[in-house]
């Protein structure tokens, strides 16, 4: 028999799932802005980009200075390994190397 999820596993659960899909969509949205004809689509992509890119940073940041004062713990290891990806991904937009 498999154990029963505790309440906090669980909210810990929907929270990383929760950043990974937001950044999914807001990544594939700012990926389809860069791809647009549209010379001003373009830059409010590239801009968007930027911040996003910021965002996961300070997320990372955030996530590497908990486990540094409490130690790591599987939810915030999971959330700086999004980060960092997604960070890398979006940041191609603001440079104009795309995949």
């Amino acid at each position: 028999m498999l154990a029963r999820i505790q309440g906090e596993t669980l909210r810990q659960i929907l929270i990383v799932v929760g950043v990974v899909v937001a950044n999914g969509v807001l990544a594939n949205l700012v990926w389809r802005m860069v791809g647009s004809k549209r010379r001003w689509v373009r830059g409010t992509g590239r801009g968007g980009a930027a911040f996003l890119g910021i965002l996961n940073l300070g997320l990372a940041a955030f996530c590497l200075l908990r486990m540094l004062r409490t130690g790591p713990e599987w939810m915030f290891v999971l959330l700086l390994v999004v980060a960092t990806i997604f960070a890398y991904r979006v940041g191609g937009a603001t440079r104009g190397q795309y995949p």
